[in-house]
């Protein structure tokens, strides 16, 4: 390890997860003891995030919103943004 924490991965691990240069990874630490190594892909990110939003809307009976109820929430928020942009410019 470099001075600034920095570790070579060896070239056998780099190809086994199809690594490439300036590629990132992730480090975990299991059992106190062992370091996995993981390449950092968004998408199994965003797949391990929407499995816990699922779980999460589960456990509380939450029902997930509606595209069309989504869409409507975001238009609401943008307005409502705009006009408190609007009401502050006013005070200037």
């Amino acid at each position: 390890m470099t001075s600034k924490g920095q570790v070579t991965i060896p070239a056998t691990i780099r190809h086994s997860l199809g690594l490439k240069a300036g590629e990132s990874v992730r480090f975990k630490v299991e059992n106190n003891s062992q370091v996995v190594i993981e390449k950092n892909d968004w998408k199994r990110g965003l797949d391990e995030l929407h499995k816990e939003v699922a779980t999460h809307l589960n456990k509380y009976n939450i029902k997930p919103l509606t595209d069309e109820e989504l869409d409507d929430a975001i238009n609401e928020a943008a307005q409502q943004a705009a006009i408190e942009r609007y009401q502050r410019s006013l005070e200037h």
